[in-house]
């Protein structure tokens, strides 16, 4: 639009990836245009360093009263001096004890304890707010939080941990809960469960806002479908009016065995065949022992990867085994992403053929 490449905010620079920046999805080439200092953080770190030190006004008045102490004892040794050598007679006419006399006379003005004082006058300040549990680093912040009378606050991003899990696998003829609090790598994590998730339930839609704040963290009741791991399930993610009608339309399909009966673990195969496509089409990063901690990439498609590894699957073999060679980048404008895969050695596919 005619603009200077430099007037583009940052957030607008569409084709650009900074420094000390991660990459959560998708996948690109890039050509480095800075470094170092000349980059945005770079840019960043240079303004912090350059920062000018403001001093609060405790220390302002401090100055101000340090200068008037050294006019007067300037004035005052002045004084003395003259008087000591014009109108004594132990140093009159002489010079060297008369400015012995002025200086002894300025050492005693000096105000010794005045930084003592004030550094007992913070240090109290301190106790007295770390008694209302606000604790500081730098003593003058003391002055400085107390001469704050209106703190605007921003909530964003303290309403949710950005933490997802795959809770259950929902296939045409079972359903399959998922136990998110695993801590051992085994299949048996993953059961078989044709009741779970298949009741419809009752949705809150018509409550009043009287009974939504009842219902809020101050409640004592437990919440529904609580667990240590801080998720939370419903019963069904469709709504109905009459709770006796919808135990009653909450058909479940008959259990046919396959791949095992109801109460049953499938075997890592066949969780690897149901799971395979989440994996191979993620390139999110897993934390340590498949923790949160360390973890890089989309929620959705870190919650996919965890239930994997926690059922036994090798996630970086079945990605060698299976390369990509071609990719379609997730958009919101058509709402999927694919993958072209070499096909691995179990899948028996022909040669020259890609699986997807």
């Amino acid at each position: 639009d005619g603009l200077d490449p430099e007037q583009v905010p940052l957030g607008d620079r569409k084709n650009m990836a900074y420094s000390a920046t991660l990459v959560a999805q998708g996948s690109g080439m890039g050509i480095a245009i800075a470094t170092g200092d000349f980059t945005q953080i770079g840019t960043i770190n240079r303004l912090v360093n350059n920062t000018e030190t403001i001093k609060t006004d405790v220390l302002k008045q401090i100055d101000q009263v340090s200068k008037y102490l050294f006019i007067c004892i300037c004035t005052m040794c002045t004084a003395t001096f003259f008087t000591a050598f014009f109108y004594t007679d132990t140093y009159s006419g002489d010079a060297l004890g008369s400015i012995n006399i002025a200086l002894v006379c300025a050492v005693a003005m000096v105000p010794e304890g005045l930084e003592a004082i004030v550094t007992l006058t913070y240090s109290y300040a301190v106790k007295v707010m770390a008694s209302q549990n606000a604790i500081v680093r730098a003593l003058p912040a003391v002055e400085t939080l107390g001469s704050v009378t209106v703190i605007c606050s921003d909530k964003t991003g303290t309403l949710t941990q950005n933490i997802m899990s795959l809770t259950a696998f929902v296939t045409s003829n079972a359903r399959y809960k998922n136990n998110v609090d695993a801590t051992d790598r085994v299949p048996v994590n993953f059961v078989r469960d044709d009741t779970y998730l298949a009741s419809r339930a009752q949705h809150d839609m018509k409550k009043t806002g009287k009974d939504i704040v009842a219902d809020g963290p101050n409640n004592p009741a437990g919440r529904r479908g609580h667990n240590p791991s801080n998720h939370f399930t419903v019963d069904s993610l469709h709504a109905t009016d009459n709770p006796d009608e919808a135990t009653a339309n909450a058909a479940l399909p008959p259990d046919d065995g396959f791949p095992v009966k109801n109460g049953e673990s499938p075997s890592r195969e066949w969780i690897q065949s149901a799971l395979s496509c989440g994996v191979l089409c993620s390139k999110c990063v897993l934390g340590e022992g498949g923790g949160r901690a360390g973890e890089i990439g989309n929620p959705t498609e870190l919650s996919i990867l965890r239930a994997s590894y926690f059922a036994g699957i090798d996630i970086e073999e079945l990605k060698n085994d299976a390369p990509i060679v071609a990719e379609v980048p997730f958009s919101s404008d058509y709402k999927f992403m694919a993958t072209v895969h070499e096909p691995a050695k179990v899948d028996n596919c022909p040669d020259g053929k890609y699986v997807c």
